[in-house]
Protein backbone atom coordinates (compact mmCIF):
# COMPACT_ATOMS: atom_id res chain seq x y z
CA UNK A 1 0.00 0.00 0.00
CA UNK A 2 1.49 3.08 -0.86
CA UNK A 3 2.41 5.55 2.10
CA UNK A 4 0.00 8.57 2.82
CA UNK A 5 0.67 12.27 1.79
CA UNK A 6 2.07 13.19 5.37
CA UNK A 7 4.21 9.68 5.50
CA UNK A 8 6.02 10.62 2.00
CA UNK A 9 6.63 13.84 3.09
CA UNK A 10 8.50 12.37 6.80
CA UNK A 11 10.47 10.02 5.07
CA UNK A 12 11.50 12.03 2.19
CA UNK A 13 12.73 14.94 4.80
CA UNK A 14 14.45 12.41 6.70
CA UNK A 15 16.20 11.43 3.96
CA UNK A 16 17.41 14.38 3.02
CA UNK A 17 18.17 15.26 6.18
CA UNK A 18 21.03 12.73 6.70
CA UNK A 19 22.16 12.68 2.59
CA UNK A 20 25.20 11.08 3.53
CA UNK A 21 28.80 12.22 1.81
CA UNK A 22 27.77 15.46 0.36
CA UNK A 23 30.60 17.38 1.44
CA UNK A 24 33.00 14.68 0.33
CA UNK A 25 31.04 14.82 -2.96
CA UNK A 26 31.46 18.58 -3.89
CA UNK A 27 34.92 18.03 -3.20
CA UNK A 28 35.52 15.20 -5.46
CA UNK A 29 33.17 16.87 -8.13
CA UNK A 30 35.85 20.30 -7.73
CA UNK A 31 38.98 18.17 -8.35
CA UNK A 32 37.71 16.36 -11.04
CA UNK A 33 36.14 19.46 -12.72
CA UNK A 34 40.11 21.13 -12.48
CA UNK A 35 38.91 22.93 -9.53
CA UNK A 36 41.93 22.24 -7.11
CA UNK A 37 42.95 23.55 -3.93
CA UNK A 38 45.87 25.76 -4.60
CA UNK A 39 49.39 25.38 -2.99
CA UNK A 40 49.84 27.30 -0.09
CA UNK A 41 50.83 31.03 -0.72
CA UNK A 42 51.97 33.68 1.80
CA UNK A 43 49.23 36.00 2.17
CA UNK A 44 51.39 38.89 1.07
CA UNK A 45 51.94 37.43 -1.98
CA UNK A 46 51.91 39.47 -5.26
CA UNK A 47 48.93 38.97 -7.90
CA UNK A 48 51.96 37.40 -10.40
CA UNK A 49 52.59 34.83 -7.95
CA UNK A 50 49.45 33.70 -7.69
CA UNK A 51 48.79 33.36 -11.23
CA UNK A 52 51.57 31.39 -11.44
CA UNK A 53 49.64 29.14 -8.45
CA UNK A 54 46.50 29.22 -10.80
CA UNK A 55 48.18 27.96 -13.86
CA UNK A 56 49.75 25.27 -11.81
CA UNK A 57 47.10 23.43 -11.59
CA UNK A 58 47.16 20.31 -14.52
CA UNK A 59 43.98 18.09 -14.20
CA UNK A 60 45.17 14.14 -13.63
CA UNK A 61 42.05 13.00 -11.83
CA UNK A 62 40.03 13.17 -15.35
CA UNK A 63 42.54 12.09 -17.50
CA UNK A 64 42.44 8.70 -14.78
CA UNK A 65 38.53 9.04 -14.98
CA UNK A 66 38.74 8.72 -18.26
CA UNK A 67 41.36 6.36 -18.76
CA UNK A 68 38.50 3.90 -16.80
CA UNK A 69 35.28 4.62 -18.24
CA UNK A 70 36.93 4.37 -22.05
CA UNK A 71 37.18 0.67 -21.18
CA UNK A 72 33.79 0.50 -20.42
CA UNK A 73 30.54 -0.20 -22.97
CA UNK A 74 28.18 -2.71 -22.36
CA UNK A 75 27.86 -4.50 -25.89
CA UNK A 76 25.19 -7.02 -25.42
CA UNK A 77 22.41 -8.89 -22.69
CA UNK A 78 22.27 -12.51 -22.93
CA UNK A 79 19.34 -14.13 -21.13
CA UNK A 80 19.53 -18.07 -20.08
CA UNK A 81 16.99 -18.89 -23.11
CA UNK A 82 19.02 -16.89 -26.08
CA UNK A 83 22.76 -17.48 -24.45
CA UNK A 84 24.24 -17.12 -27.80
CA UNK A 85 22.78 -13.85 -28.84
CA UNK A 86 20.85 -10.67 -27.60
CA UNK A 87 17.68 -11.13 -28.57
CA UNK A 88 14.42 -10.56 -26.56
CA UNK A 89 13.00 -7.52 -24.76
CA UNK A 90 15.91 -7.41 -22.09
CA UNK A 91 18.45 -6.13 -25.56
CA UNK A 92 15.10 -3.89 -26.80
CA UNK A 93 14.97 -2.39 -23.15
CA UNK A 94 18.20 -1.00 -23.63
CA UNK A 95 18.48 0.40 -26.99
CA UNK A 96 15.02 1.96 -26.40
CA UNK A 97 16.27 3.87 -23.41
CA UNK A 98 19.73 4.87 -25.67
CA UNK A 99 21.57 3.30 -23.49
CA UNK A 100 24.23 2.55 -25.55
CA UNK A 101 25.17 6.52 -24.86
CA UNK A 102 23.46 6.98 -21.61
CA UNK A 103 25.11 4.07 -19.49
CA UNK A 104 28.63 6.32 -19.89
CA UNK A 105 27.50 8.57 -17.41
CA UNK A 106 26.61 6.04 -15.20
CA UNK A 107 29.77 4.20 -14.95
CA UNK A 108 31.44 7.69 -14.83
CA UNK A 109 29.61 8.81 -11.61
CA UNK A 110 30.62 5.43 -9.64
CA UNK A 111 34.12 5.76 -10.73
CA UNK A 112 34.12 9.52 -9.93
CA UNK A 113 32.11 9.08 -6.61
CA UNK A 114 32.81 5.35 -5.76
CA UNK A 115 28.77 4.54 -6.90
CA UNK A 116 26.14 5.56 -8.72
CA UNK A 117 22.36 4.94 -9.40
CA UNK A 118 19.73 3.97 -11.96
CA UNK A 119 16.14 3.93 -11.50
CA UNK A 120 13.59 1.85 -13.40
CA UNK A 121 9.95 3.16 -13.60
CA UNK A 122 6.99 1.81 -16.18
CA UNK A 123 6.99 3.88 -19.35
CA UNK A 124 4.76 3.66 -22.66
CA UNK A 125 5.69 1.96 -24.68
CA UNK A 126 8.70 0.62 -22.47
CA UNK A 127 10.36 1.33 -19.42
CA UNK A 128 12.00 4.27 -18.40
CA UNK A 129 15.92 3.94 -16.94
CA UNK A 130 17.05 7.30 -15.25
CA UNK A 131 20.72 7.16 -13.94
CA UNK A 132 22.12 9.26 -11.32
CA UNK A 133 25.04 10.44 -9.03
CA UNK A 134 25.34 10.38 -5.50
CA UNK A 135 25.13 14.32 -5.90
CA UNK A 136 21.08 13.97 -7.07
CA UNK A 137 20.16 10.67 -5.31
CA UNK A 138 20.44 8.48 -2.15
CA UNK A 139 19.70 4.94 -0.95
CA UNK A 140 18.58 3.35 2.29
CA UNK A 141 19.25 -0.17 2.89
CA UNK A 142 18.04 -2.29 5.83
CA UNK A 143 20.99 -4.05 5.42
CA UNK A 144 23.24 -2.75 3.17
CA UNK A 145 26.04 -5.76 2.58
CA UNK A 146 22.74 -8.17 1.82
CA UNK A 147 20.12 -6.31 1.11
CA UNK A 148 19.38 -6.11 -3.55
CA UNK A 149 16.92 -3.49 -3.16
CA UNK A 150 16.75 -0.60 -1.27
CA UNK A 151 13.87 0.38 0.86
CA UNK A 152 13.92 3.64 0.15
CA UNK A 153 15.23 6.34 -2.43
CA UNK A 154 15.84 9.63 -2.95
CA UNK A 155 16.27 11.98 -5.82
CA UNK A 156 16.30 15.62 -6.34
CA UNK A 157 15.99 17.79 -9.41
CA UNK A 158 15.29 21.14 -10.88
CA UNK A 159 12.03 22.29 -12.21
CA UNK A 160 11.40 25.18 -14.03
CA UNK A 161 8.11 26.86 -14.04
CA UNK A 162 6.42 30.45 -14.70
CA UNK A 163 8.40 31.61 -11.22
CA UNK A 164 11.87 30.46 -12.30
CA UNK A 165 13.85 27.19 -10.97
CA UNK A 166 12.20 25.57 -8.05
CA UNK A 167 13.45 22.03 -6.02
CA UNK A 168 11.87 18.90 -6.36
CA UNK A 169 12.25 15.53 -5.11
CA UNK A 170 11.01 11.96 -6.27
CA UNK A 171 10.76 9.38 -3.06
CA UNK A 172 10.92 5.62 -4.49
CA UNK A 173 9.52 2.73 -2.66
CA UNK A 174 8.55 -0.58 -3.34
CA UNK A 175 4.60 0.87 -4.15
CA UNK A 176 5.04 4.01 -5.89
CA UNK A 177 6.79 7.36 -7.03
CA UNK A 178 6.23 10.25 -4.61
CA UNK A 179 6.50 13.69 -6.32
CA UNK A 180 7.60 16.46 -3.41
CA UNK A 181 8.68 20.01 -3.63
CA UNK A 182 10.80 22.06 -1.68
CA UNK A 183 10.33 25.48 -0.39
CA UNK A 184 13.09 28.08 -1.21
CA UNK A 185 13.22 29.89 1.71
CA UNK A 186 12.54 27.35 4.35
CA UNK A 187 13.38 24.04 2.95
CA UNK A 188 10.38 22.36 3.68
CA UNK A 189 8.93 19.74 1.69
CA UNK A 190 5.18 19.67 0.41
CA UNK A 191 3.22 17.02 -1.13
CA UNK A 192 2.60 16.55 -5.32
CA UNK A 193 1.03 13.60 -5.99
CA UNK A 194 1.93 10.06 -6.42
CA UNK A 195 2.59 7.85 -9.20
CA UNK A 196 1.96 3.60 -8.34
CA UNK A 197 4.06 1.59 -10.04
CA UNK A 198 3.29 -1.68 -8.24
CA UNK A 199 6.91 -3.15 -8.82
CA UNK A 200 6.66 -4.97 -5.20
CA UNK A 201 10.94 -3.34 -5.01
CA UNK A 202 12.07 -0.04 -4.48
CA UNK A 203 13.23 0.54 -8.44
CA UNK A 204 16.84 1.53 -7.45
CA UNK A 205 19.88 0.07 -8.41
CA UNK A 206 23.14 0.97 -7.33
CA UNK A 207 26.68 1.08 -8.57
CA UNK A 208 29.64 0.27 -6.84
CA UNK A 209 32.78 1.14 -8.09
CA UNK A 210 34.58 -1.42 -5.32
CA UNK A 211 33.05 -2.12 -2.03
CA UNK A 212 34.64 -3.95 1.26
CA UNK A 213 32.80 -5.69 3.95
CA UNK A 214 33.06 -2.29 5.68
CA UNK A 215 30.67 -0.33 3.17
CA UNK A 216 33.21 1.73 1.71
CA UNK A 217 33.66 2.58 -1.73
CA UNK A 218 36.01 5.28 -2.09
CA UNK A 219 35.91 5.53 -6.25
CA UNK A 220 38.57 6.79 -8.14
CA UNK A 221 39.18 10.02 -7.43
CA UNK A 222 39.31 10.70 -3.57
CA UNK A 223 42.06 8.35 -3.09
CA UNK A 224 44.30 10.27 -5.14
CA UNK A 225 43.59 13.96 -4.39
CA UNK A 226 46.57 13.99 -2.09
CA UNK A 227 48.73 13.23 -5.16
CA UNK A 228 47.60 15.43 -7.40
CA UNK A 229 48.15 18.05 -4.71
CA UNK A 230 51.25 17.10 -5.14
CA UNK A 231 52.03 17.14 -8.65
CA UNK A 232 50.18 20.59 -8.62
CA UNK A 233 53.03 22.05 -5.60
CA UNK A 234 55.77 20.08 -8.68
CA UNK A 235 54.22 22.10 -11.44
CA UNK A 236 54.21 25.25 -9.53
CA UNK A 237 58.29 24.66 -8.86
CA UNK A 238 58.86 24.07 -12.27
CA UNK A 239 56.39 27.44 -13.57
CA UNK A 240 58.59 29.36 -10.81
CA UNK A 241 62.15 28.23 -12.22
CA UNK A 242 60.97 28.62 -15.41
CA UNK A 243 59.91 32.77 -14.52
CA UNK A 244 62.53 33.56 -12.81
CA UNK A 245 66.26 31.29 -13.73
CA UNK A 246 65.49 29.25 -16.92
CA UNK A 247 67.11 32.63 -18.63
CA UNK A 248 70.66 33.99 -18.43
CA UNK A 249 70.47 36.71 -16.03
CA UNK A 250 72.65 39.66 -16.99
CA UNK A 251 74.51 41.88 -14.98
CA UNK A 252 76.66 45.00 -15.32
CA UNK A 253 79.12 47.16 -13.02
CA UNK A 254 80.06 50.56 -12.88
CA UNK A 255 77.08 51.13 -15.80
CA UNK A 256 75.30 54.23 -15.54
CA UNK A 257 71.99 53.62 -15.78
CA UNK A 258 68.57 54.89 -18.08
CA UNK A 259 66.32 57.56 -16.20
CA UNK A 260 64.04 54.22 -15.03
CA UNK A 261 61.52 54.30 -17.52
CA UNK A 262 63.01 50.94 -19.39
CA UNK A 263 64.90 48.21 -18.73
CA UNK A 264 68.64 48.72 -19.35
CA UNK A 265 68.99 44.78 -20.21
CA UNK A 266 67.09 42.86 -22.31
CA UNK A 267 66.55 41.44 -25.61
CA UNK A 268 65.94 44.54 -28.13
CA UNK A 269 68.95 46.72 -26.07
CA UNK A 270 72.10 47.26 -26.70
CA UNK A 271 74.45 47.50 -23.94
CA UNK A 272 77.31 50.52 -24.12
CA UNK A 273 80.13 52.34 -21.25
CA UNK A 274 81.97 55.10 -21.75
CA UNK A 275 83.58 53.96 -18.43
CA UNK A 276 86.56 52.26 -18.71
CA UNK A 277 85.68 51.05 -15.18
CA UNK A 278 82.37 49.39 -16.27
CA UNK A 279 82.28 45.70 -16.59
CA UNK A 280 79.31 42.44 -17.62
CA UNK A 281 78.30 39.31 -17.06
CA UNK A 282 75.75 36.91 -16.87
CA UNK A 283 74.28 34.28 -14.61
CA UNK A 284 73.91 30.72 -15.60
CA UNK A 285 70.46 29.77 -16.69
CA UNK A 286 68.82 27.22 -13.92
CA UNK A 287 68.99 23.33 -14.65
CA UNK A 288 65.21 22.42 -14.95
CA UNK A 289 66.14 18.65 -15.24
CA UNK A 290 65.52 18.65 -11.66
CA UNK A 291 62.10 20.06 -11.22
CA UNK A 292 61.09 17.76 -14.56
CA UNK A 293 62.77 14.68 -13.31
CA UNK A 294 60.73 14.95 -10.01
CA UNK A 295 57.38 15.79 -11.55
CA UNK A 296 57.76 12.40 -13.33
CA UNK A 297 59.00 10.58 -10.42
CA UNK A 298 55.26 11.87 -8.81
CA UNK A 299 53.51 10.82 -11.89
CA UNK A 300 54.98 7.18 -11.43
CA UNK A 301 53.50 7.20 -7.81
CA UNK A 302 50.51 7.95 -9.36
CA UNK A 303 50.51 5.61 -12.39
CA UNK A 304 51.64 2.78 -9.41
CA UNK A 305 49.04 3.58 -7.11
CA UNK A 306 46.48 3.42 -9.98
CA UNK A 307 47.75 0.63 -11.89
CA UNK A 308 48.16 2.78 -14.72
CA UNK A 309 50.54 2.38 -17.70
CA UNK A 310 52.91 4.90 -17.20
CA UNK A 311 53.13 5.79 -20.87
CA UNK A 312 49.42 7.15 -20.32
CA UNK A 313 50.76 9.42 -17.88
CA UNK A 314 54.04 10.58 -19.10
CA UNK A 315 53.50 10.40 -23.19
CA UNK A 316 56.61 8.37 -23.27
CA UNK A 317 56.11 5.49 -25.70
CA UNK A 318 59.75 4.41 -27.39
CA UNK A 319 60.50 0.82 -29.11
CA UNK A 320 57.61 -1.09 -27.02
CA UNK A 321 56.60 -4.24 -28.93
CA UNK A 322 52.75 -5.67 -28.77
CA UNK A 323 53.27 -7.97 -26.18
CA UNK A 324 55.42 -5.37 -24.04
CA UNK A 325 52.61 -2.48 -24.85
CA UNK A 326 49.85 -5.49 -23.50
CA UNK A 327 51.52 -6.08 -21.04
CA UNK A 328 52.22 -2.81 -19.46
CA UNK A 329 48.22 -2.31 -20.00
CA UNK A 330 47.52 -5.26 -17.64
CA UNK A 331 47.02 -3.89 -14.57
CA UNK A 332 44.74 -1.24 -15.87
CA UNK A 333 42.65 -4.13 -17.51
CA UNK A 334 42.76 -5.97 -14.43
CA UNK A 335 41.42 -2.97 -12.98
CA UNK A 336 38.48 -2.53 -15.62
CA UNK A 337 37.48 -6.10 -15.16
CA UNK A 338 36.94 -5.72 -11.67
CA UNK A 339 34.61 -2.74 -12.60
CA UNK A 340 33.31 -5.01 -15.34
CA UNK A 341 31.91 -7.52 -12.47
CA UNK A 342 30.60 -4.91 -10.23
CA UNK A 343 28.22 -2.98 -12.79
CA UNK A 344 27.44 -6.09 -14.96
CA UNK A 345 25.70 -7.07 -12.35
CA UNK A 346 24.25 -4.04 -11.39
CA UNK A 347 23.33 -3.67 -15.37
CA UNK A 348 21.46 -7.00 -15.04
CA UNK A 349 19.32 -6.46 -11.85
CA UNK A 350 18.34 -2.80 -14.08
CA UNK A 351 17.17 -5.06 -17.11
CA UNK A 352 15.52 -7.43 -14.80
CA UNK A 353 13.57 -4.44 -13.36
CA UNK A 354 12.56 -3.47 -16.87
CA UNK A 355 11.29 -6.69 -17.85
CA UNK A 356 8.73 -6.65 -14.40
CA UNK A 357 7.64 -3.35 -15.14
CA UNK A 358 7.13 -4.53 -18.59
CA UNK A 359 4.81 -7.42 -17.38
CA UNK A 360 7.48 -10.03 -18.63
CA UNK A 361 7.60 -12.15 -15.71
CA UNK A 362 10.15 -14.58 -17.26
CA UNK A 363 12.29 -11.78 -17.59
CA UNK A 364 12.48 -10.47 -14.77
CA UNK A 365 12.98 -14.45 -12.63
CA UNK A 366 15.86 -14.93 -15.23
CA UNK A 367 18.93 -14.47 -12.84
CA UNK A 368 21.20 -15.77 -14.80
CA UNK A 369 20.87 -13.32 -17.49
CA UNK A 370 24.30 -11.14 -18.21
CA UNK A 371 25.36 -8.31 -20.32
CA UNK A 372 28.68 -8.56 -22.37
CA UNK A 373 31.20 -6.04 -22.23
CA UNK A 374 33.41 -4.62 -25.16
CA UNK A 375 36.53 -5.87 -25.86
CA UNK A 376 38.77 -2.43 -24.78
CA UNK A 377 42.54 -4.40 -25.43
CA UNK A 378 45.07 -3.48 -27.25
CA UNK A 379 45.56 -6.67 -29.18
CA UNK A 380 45.59 -5.96 -33.19
CA UNK A 381 42.66 -7.46 -34.87
CA UNK A 382 45.24 -10.29 -37.24
CA UNK A 383 46.37 -11.53 -33.04
CA UNK A 384 43.10 -12.10 -32.32
CA UNK A 385 41.55 -13.53 -35.12
CA UNK A 386 45.06 -15.81 -35.59
CA UNK A 387 44.53 -17.03 -32.15
CA UNK A 388 40.67 -18.07 -32.34
CA UNK A 389 41.12 -19.00 -35.93
CA UNK A 390 43.68 -22.03 -34.32
CA UNK A 391 41.15 -22.76 -31.63
CA UNK A 392 38.25 -22.96 -34.64
CA UNK A 393 40.91 -25.35 -36.58
CA UNK A 394 43.27 -27.29 -33.83
CA UNK A 395 40.31 -27.13 -30.89
CA UNK A 396 37.30 -27.79 -32.14
CA UNK A 397 35.81 -24.11 -30.47
CA UNK A 398 32.49 -23.76 -33.45
CA UNK A 399 33.04 -21.06 -35.66
CA UNK A 400 29.70 -18.99 -34.64
CA UNK A 401 31.41 -19.10 -30.88
CA UNK A 402 34.16 -16.80 -32.27
CA UNK A 403 32.65 -14.13 -33.61
CA UNK A 404 32.23 -12.43 -30.68
CA UNK A 405 35.44 -12.54 -29.56
CA UNK A 406 36.34 -10.26 -32.53
CA UNK A 407 37.47 -6.17 -31.32
CA UNK A 408 34.42 -4.01 -31.70
CA UNK A 409 32.13 -6.72 -32.96
CA UNK A 410 28.42 -6.18 -30.88
CA UNK A 411 25.66 -9.22 -30.22
CA UNK A 412 23.87 -6.63 -32.76
CA UNK A 413 26.22 -7.39 -35.50
CA UNK A 414 26.65 -11.33 -34.74
CA UNK A 415 22.70 -11.40 -35.11
CA UNK A 416 22.98 -9.52 -38.15
CA UNK A 417 25.31 -11.78 -39.63
CA UNK A 418 23.44 -15.11 -38.57
CA UNK A 419 20.49 -13.77 -40.39
CA UNK A 420 22.88 -13.32 -43.65
CA UNK A 421 22.33 -16.19 -46.39
CA UNK A 422 25.21 -18.31 -46.26
CA UNK A 423 27.67 -17.80 -48.52
CA UNK A 424 28.68 -20.95 -51.11
CA UNK A 425 31.72 -23.27 -50.39
CA UNK A 426 33.96 -22.81 -52.89
CA UNK A 427 35.74 -25.99 -52.72
CA UNK A 428 32.19 -27.33 -53.27
CA UNK A 429 31.75 -25.40 -56.15
CA UNK A 430 35.16 -26.12 -57.90
CA UNK A 431 34.72 -30.36 -57.01
CA UNK A 432 31.57 -30.42 -58.74
CA UNK A 433 32.79 -28.34 -61.68
CA UNK A 434 35.46 -30.73 -61.97
CA UNK A 435 33.10 -33.68 -61.64
CA UNK A 436 30.91 -31.97 -64.35
CA UNK A 437 33.70 -32.03 -66.81
CA UNK A 438 35.42 -35.50 -66.29
CA UNK A 439 31.88 -36.74 -66.81
CA UNK A 440 31.53 -34.63 -70.01
CA UNK A 441 28.32 -33.18 -68.35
Amino acid sequence: MPLSQRDATDVAARIIAMWPDQDRNEHVHRYVQGHHDLPYAPKTSKAHYLWLLRKSRTNWCRLLLDLMAQNLFVDGYRTSSTPEAAEGAGWSYWTANRLARRQTGVHRAALEYGHSFAAVTPGDPVPLVRGASPRTMTAVYADESTDEWPVYAVARGTSWGPSGPAQVYRLYDDQAVYFLAGDERTGELSYVETREHGLGVCPVVRFSDSEDLDGERPGVVAPIIDVQDRLNLSVFHLLMAQEHGAHRQRWAAGLELDDGTEPPIGPDRLLHSDSPETRFGSFDATDLSGYVAALEQVLRHLAAITQTPPHALIGSLTNLSADALDEAEQGLQRRVGERRTSYGESWGQVLRLCSLAAGDTAGWSDIAAEVRWRDTGSRSLAAVVDAWGKAVTMLGVPQRATWERLPGVTDNDVKRWEDMPAEPDGNALLADALGRATRGG
